[in-house]
This record gives structure tokens, sequence and C-alpha cells, in this order.
């Protein structure tokens, strides 16, 4: 063997070490900046819930300007090691749509012009281009680095189990924390535990509470069932008492998808449907314990008070128990054979089509009331729930907005339609076109956004933003669901996305739900690419 030959060979050699030693370096250090960065923004508050959407974002922004700085500064010398080794990065369909979306991120800033508030966004909510790079370096980093995904997750769910525990008791007004001290009985209906405002609670409840549900459903584990049970009835409890209708959404969403994966298994079936009575259970046990302690000014939704008090809700709680109860008994009396597994299977990939058309035929309904097309005792009837009648104060007034924001966006030159007008500018842009209509539409108040994220993100980012926006969510879930048998954690990750995707039908970008949702497709990510090595 030649000098030169052996040369190469020992720097091959040495490339190969140093990727190594770097990349656990690495390793090491996410998971430290990620374990932060999850204790800190659900919990860190400088002044009760005074400023708390701004103090959470200043949490999050120390945490990931410190942490991304370290990071980025490790993946130098890594970087370096692999150019050595001739290591060719492998991209992903979902990562190809991450790495699109923040390139027309950045071309959105450029087609809206306004730079300064493109920067970091409106203030409260500062979805600007510095947060949308955050979130791509989450997802890039975990998918590469994230060894210890385990940890984080275990971390984050301990700490939102934590939140979900102050919140029921704010909702049944005891207070461990000082934050309702001075606060009217009003301002306690509208914030809870160390999040604030109900909406942006349910935003994180949304993103978290599936993790735990999935875990529960697929773990082998005794501990893990226990623990991932616990949190589950802590997320129930909270969830049916937060008073966010939008909450009932995400998690019917994270509940079909979790139904596809557990359909065809006798044993995850009896859990799911043990979660469904867990689910029904906390309602009615939460609605003593509020009419015990009750705030007078709690003004309960339209779901919330289904779940608290109608006859529904006992009788799909009873349905739920006896199926529980039977399927229970089969795994005693060895009958597994007898469970009919493929017709299951069959019948759970067929759900998510039903849930579609049932949203549709509801579409329709509302449709037809608001143009009076269905008959009058129909429409009498439909008259009595005002998510079956719309107008423009439908859905906290969404109606308006939806409708302003669709003709903003029906309006826009092909520039901004195409690329945006840049992120987190929605109001900048309205300022800028539609002052005087903003002003006689809400008088003093500000048009922020379009409360729906993915309007929102056709208007900011255009079509091909919002194209590439959309794109990261469809493709991970597909993925994950490719990859749901081989790691525990897979089917909650995929469900805590579809969650996020429904809850911001409603909703919109913040930091208390799209940090964690970028960092639970990292993680679904790393887990898909590990699979592949083995």
């Amino acid at each position: 063997m030649s000098n030169k030959i052996v040369k190469k060979d020992q720097k091959k050699d040495s490339a190969g070490t140093g990727v190594q030693v770097t990349e656990q370096i690495i390793e090491y250090l996410l998971a430290i900046v990620l374990l932060i960065l999850c204790t800190a923004v659900p919990f860190y508050a400088s002044d009760g819930y005074h400023q708390i959407g701004n103090a959470k974002f200043a949490a999050y922004r120390t945490v990931m300007v410190g942490g991304g700085t370290v990071l980025l500064t490790a993946m130098i010398p890594y970087g370096i090691f692999r150019i050595k080794e001739h290591r060719r990065p492998r991209i992903s369909v979902t990562d190809g749509f991450v790495l699109a979306y923040l390139i027309l991120s950045g071309i959105s800033v450029i087609s809206g012009g306004f730079y300064q508030d493109a920067l970091w966004g409106y203030t409260g909510w500062n979805m600007g281009l510095m947060s949308q790079i955050s979130f791509v370096l989450l997802y890039l980093m975990l998918s590469r680095f994230g060894r210890y995904y385990r940890l984080i997750l275990a971390v984050l769910c301990i700490v939102a189990g934590i939140v979900y525990g102050i919140g029921i008791l704010h909702r049944l007004l005891i207070d461990p924390i000082g934050f309702y001290d001075g606060l009217s009985y009003g301002q306690k209906a509208q914030f809870l535990s160390t999040l604030g405002q109900a909406s942006w609670y349910g935003s994180f409840l949304g993103v978290t509470l599936p993790v735990g549900i999935g875990v529960f459903l697929h773990t082998d584990r005794k501990e893990w069932l226990w623990a991932s049970g616990l949190f589950t009835a802590l997320g129930f409890c909270t969830l049916v008492t937060q008073n966010s209708d939008s909450a009932y959404f995400a998690l019917a969403g994270a509940l079909i998808l979790l139904l596809v994966t557990v359909a065809g298994e006798r044993d995850k079936m009896c859990r799911f449907m043990g979660v469904l009575t867990l689910f029904f259970a906390s309602g009615k046990v939460m609605a003593i314990l509020v009419g015990i302690r009750p705030n007078p000014e709690l003004k309960v939704d339209f779901v919330t008070r289904l779940m608290w008090d109608s006859w529904i809700t006992w009788f799909l709680f009873g349905i739920c128990l006896a199926i529980t109860v039977l399927l229970y008994a089969m795994g005693i009396q060895d009958m597994d054979r007898r469970y009919p597994a493929d017709l299951m299977r069959r019948a759970g990939r067929m759900v998510p089509a039903i849930a579609v058309a049932v949203v549709l035929g509801i579409v329709l309904v509302i449709g037809l009331q608001a143009r009076g097309a269905l008959p009058q005792a129909v429409s009498d009837r439909l008259a009595d729930v005002s998510y079956f009648n719309w107008n423009d104060d439908w859905g906290n007034g969404r109606g308006r907005i939806w409708r302003f924001s669709a003709k903003l966006f029906a309006e826009e030159k092909v520039g901004h339609k195409l690329f945006g007008v840049g992120p987190d500018c929605f109001h900048a842009y309205v300022e800028a076109h539609y002052n005087e209509e903003e002003e006689l539409l809400w008088g003093t108040k500000q048009l922020t956004n379009a409360h729906n994220e993915w309007l929102n993100i056709l208007i900011n980012g255009g079509i091909f933003g919002a194209a590439a926006y959309i794109g990261i969510y469809v493709t991970e879930i597909r993925r994950l669901m490719y990859a749901h048998r081989q790691e525990v954690m897979t089917a909650g990750i995929a469900a805590a996305i579809v969650a996020y995707i429904c809850y911001n039908f409603f909703c919109y970008q913040q930091v208390l739900c799209t940090p964690f949702v970028f960092i639970c497709m990292g993680i679904g990510e790393y887990i898909i690419r590990q699979a592949k090595k083995k």
C-alpha cells in the first residue's frame, strides 16, 4: 500500500472521528437548549398576566438567540468534517418543503416591502421572519441531532401536566401561584394557569395532549402507561373547563388519526375506548366540581355545555364504557382471535373520510341556513345553535374577519398573491391599504391577523409560501403514519400535528404552539431517519 493511500485513509478516519465527536456535542447542546425552552416558555411570566404574550416571546427569543448561536457555532466544525468525509446530506420530501418555506418567507419580505414589520412581526404575536427562521432551525436541528428526543418530550409533558393542573385549579378559583391576585371574576374567566388567555392555553393543550394520548395507546411499559394515563386525565379535565370550542375540534382530529393506528389490535382498541370513556367522564366530574366552586362571570361555550349537562354525552359515556368493558373481557378470556382485526382496520381507515364528509355536510348546512334555503322547521331548530348561523358575529367575530380577509386576498396585486406581504405583516398591509375600512368594522381595535392560520399564511406568504407551509404538515403526517409501528412516540406526534392543523383553523401562529409543533415534527423526522438506517 502506497503512502498516499495510507494518508488518504488516515484523513478519512480523522474526518469520521471528527463527525462523530462534533455530532455528539451538538446532540448534547441541542438537548440542553430544548429542555430550557420547553420549561421557560410555558412557565415564564414577568408580571402575572400583564403583557404575558410579550413575556413568553421574550423567553423564547432569549433561549433561541443564545442557544441557536451556540448550536450554529458548533455546526461549523461538524460541517467541515462532513465535507472532508464526502458525505452527502439526505433530504426528505418534508425537508424540501421546509427549505422552500424558509426561502419563500424571505422572498415574501421583499414582496411585501414592510421590512421593519417583517423582521420580528406585530408586537404581541412576534411571528415575523426571525421567528419563522427559528421554527425551521428547530425542525432541521432536531431531525438531524434529536438523539435525546424521549427526554425532551418527557420534560415537555411533565411541564404541560403541571400547567394543566394549575389550569384545573384556576377554573375552581384556587390559585396556587398568585396570578389571580387583584383580578375580577371576568378576568379570571379569560385567563388560565401560567399561559394566560384561554385561546392561547388551548393551543398549547392541543399540541401537547395528543403526544401523551399516543404514548398511552401504544406503549408496552407499565410505568409509561400509568404516567401517560395520568397526563391524559389531567389534559381532559382541563380541556372540558378551559372553555374553547376550538380545542374540541383539535382533539377530534387527533383522536381520529389515533383510531386509525389502533383499530386493528384489540388491546390498543380497548385502551382507545378507555380514553373516550375518560374524556366523557371528565366532563361530568368537572361539571360537578365547577358547580361547587363556580365563577359567576364564566360564560360556557356550546360544546363545553354539552360536555357538562347534555344527555347526549351521558349516552356516549355509557356506550364507550360498555365497549371498553367488552374488549377488556375478551382479553381476560383469551378471545383475541374473535376480534375482527381486518374489519376494524378497514373501518378505522374509513373514519377520516367520514369525518371529512361530516365537516363538509355541516358547512353545507351552514351555507343553506345563511341563504334561507332550508325548510322552516329545520331552520328554526338550527337557529338555537349559533354555529349554524353564519354572520359577521359567527365564531366570536370570525365571520367578519374571514370575510374581510378573503376580500383582502382577492384584491391583492398578482405579486402579493403569489409571494405574500411578509411574515406577520397582515396588520401592516391592512393599515397601509384598508385603514378606513378597518376603523369602520372594528373601531379602535386593530386587526392583527386572519384568525385562521391557513388563510393568514395565504396572505402573508402568498400562494407559493402557503403551499410550501401546508406541504410541511401534510408530508410529515404521511411519513409518520407509515412509520408509526416502529416507535411508540410516532403516532402521538402525528396526532399532535393534526390537532395543530385543526385548532389553528380558528387561530394563528404564536409562541405557545408553533415552536412546539415544529419540535414535534423535527423529532418525528429524526425517528424516521433513524429507522431507515437500521
